[in-house]
């Protein structure tokens, strides 16, 4: 460390900048109308406010983080690592090194006004998950702040920043077409040549503890859930350890309601019903490997999805919670595939997400419908059907959990 600080390592995609990096213009995603930026101004504006009132997002993240005091001069260095880039935000994996412990943070950055009450919106609702049973699997908000940006000619725009908790060890993943033109398979951008291509019975897992998770994370109350989510968009990632996995959500833009629930039983339930028609299609929804076309995946992991919604259901339930996972699956199994489909065409403004998804929707809409209600019905019998009562955990200790 010197004199003025901790010293500033800026890192793109996990190895070192290059002088000539500094003038390429960052990435967007697929939108066209965010400003440009450059790796150099970038790398200058999130150093500029990291910096800034000794140390002070830095310190109050990491006090936050851990419950302890952290005065500047124990600080040694940051890396900045570039890691992600989008329609809304730029993000960056943020390491602290302290002594010998190093901390991880993740950092995300909107550069232009029109996306500072995005930014804001997804800080405020991980804020209000951290009151949910979903807590453990959501990055943990730490800092709001903001900075300035040197745009072309010198002029100085603002810009807003949050930090996070970033969970170590955790890759992003996607589906993959399989010969068929559906996805089949679910590969995870590890970094290896190929990327890992999961089991099936991986693929079962990372299915059931997403669902797991977005269901943990409903309000009992009003039924709010997080809305927008999609995996095209990398909102999920996974830490693989053998034949075992654990799944976080590294995503909230915000928390909606698709139908209130009532006072009743039967209100609630229709309320209920809505939220697993969403959740379940939207699960079978990606682009192709995370960057071609979008794609359906077939219904081989329905029934994991529905186990996680259940699990979810059981362990999130406040004590007043009037539902039992047993009348819930006895009232889903008395829908048949028209009343599915009736719930799918009442929701399919909100399924849709991005306006290019809606053709797709309407085609795969009752498709969906039939397979949700085939999958409630197993034919294997009860011993090896779907049960409400099954109940597990993460397989393993995933790393960067403390």
């Amino acid at each position: 460390m010197t004199g003025s600080g901790p010293s500033f390592v800026h890192l793109i995609g996990g190895k070192p900048a290059r002088k000539g990096d500094l003038s390429a213009v960052l990435p967007t995603g697929l939108s066209e109308d965010a400003p440009k930026i450059t790796y150099g101004a970038y790398f200058h504006a999130v150093e500029k406010a990291l910096r800034g009132r000794g140390l002070e997002p830095i310190r109050r993240g990491l006090e936050e983080l851990t419950g302890e005091r952290f005065d500047p001069e124990r600080i040694d260095e940051v890396l900045l690592d570039s890691v992600k880039h989008g329609a809304l935000y730029h993000v960056a994996k943020v390491t602290v090194r302290v002594g010998d412990r190093l901390f991880f943070l993740a950092m995300n950055s909107a550069v232009d006004p029109q996306r500072h009450a995005a930014l804001t919106q997804e800080w405020e609702t991980l804020e209000s998950l951290s009151e949910t049973a979903a807590a453990p699997y959501v990055p943990r908000a730490l800092y709001l702040g903001q900075g300035v940006w040197d745009a072309a000619g010198g002029e100085a725009r603002p810009f807003r920043f949050f930090l996070a908790r970033w969970f170590d060890g955790f890759h992003e993943w996607h589906l993959g077409k399989g010969p068929g033109d559906c996805a089949e398979s679910v590969s995870v951008w590890d970094g290896s040549a190929s990327d890992g291509v999961l089991s099936d019975a991986q693929a079962c897992q990372l299915m059931e503890q997403a669902a797991y998770i977005l269901t943990l994370a409903l309000d009992r109350c009003d039924f709010r859930h997080i809305h927008p989510w999609h995996h095209a968009a990398g909102d999920f990632v996974v830490a693989v350890q053998g034949n075992s996995l654990a799944v976080r959500l590294i995503a909230a833009r915000n928390r909606g309601i698709l139908i209130s629930p009532g006072p009743e039983r039967h209100e609630r339930l229709a309320a209920l019903a809505a939220f697993l028609f969403a959740l379940t299609f939207r699960m079978r929804l990606d682009r192709d490997r995370g960057e071609g076309d979008l794609i359906w995946a077939t219904a081989r992991w329905l029934p994991a999805v529905l186990h996680g919604f259940f699990r979810g259901w059981t362990d999130g339930a406040p004590p007043d919670e009037m539902l039992s996972p047993e009348e819930i699956l006895a009232a889903f199994r008395a829908l048949d595939a028209s009343d599915w489909e009736a719930v799918g065409n009442l929701l399919s403004d909100d399924i849709v997400v991005d306006p290019e998804e809606e053709a797709l929707v309407s085609r795969f809409l009752p498709v969906h419908a039939r397979d949700l209600h085939r999958s409630l019905h197993p034919a294997d019998g009860p011993s090896r059907g779907l049960s409400p009562r099954r109940i597990e955990r993460d397989a393993f200790e995933a790393p960067g959990r403390a």
